[in-house]
């Protein structure tokens, strides 16, 4: 589990790095962003991650439908509750209010979580 949650760690970063560091403009343009800025950017990426895994994971559950129940009754709720924090983490870096090493703090053990419960069924890495 543990190997899973750093996987899932560096995927994360490996994802933002890569597209963030893809040509030296858009560099110079993450540099110019403000620590709030940075914050709604990873926001966004995460949310978009996010909504892919649950696509992904449903799209698996219909295939195998004996994990119906933990899906409906585990998966979706720690997809809601992690779905929920991003968007508070989003409204406070609209206001100035959270730093990207905040939402990673705060998303991060959320994200572990669904990670763990999609491993628990045998779903597809997110």
């Amino acid at each position: 589990m543990r190997k899973t949650r750093v996987i899932w760690a560096a995927v994360l970063v490996l994802a933002l790095v890569v597209g963030l560091t893809g040509c030296a403009s858009l560099q110079e343009n993450w540099d110019a962003l403000t620590p709030d800025q940075k914050a709604r950017v990873i926001v966004n990426d995460l949310q978009k991650q996010t909504e892919h895994a649950f696509d992904t994971s449903k799209a698996y559950v219909a295939a195998h439908p004996q994990y119906q129940a933990t899906w409906q009754n585990e998966i979706v709720p720690a997809f809601n509750v992690a779905n929920q924090a991003l968007k508070n983490v989003e409204t406070l870096a609209q206001g100035g209010d959270v730093t990207p090493d905040q939402v990673y703090e705060q998303i991060q053990p959320l994200l572990n979580k669904i990670v763990a419960l999609l491993d628990s069924i045998g779903a597809p890495k997110p």
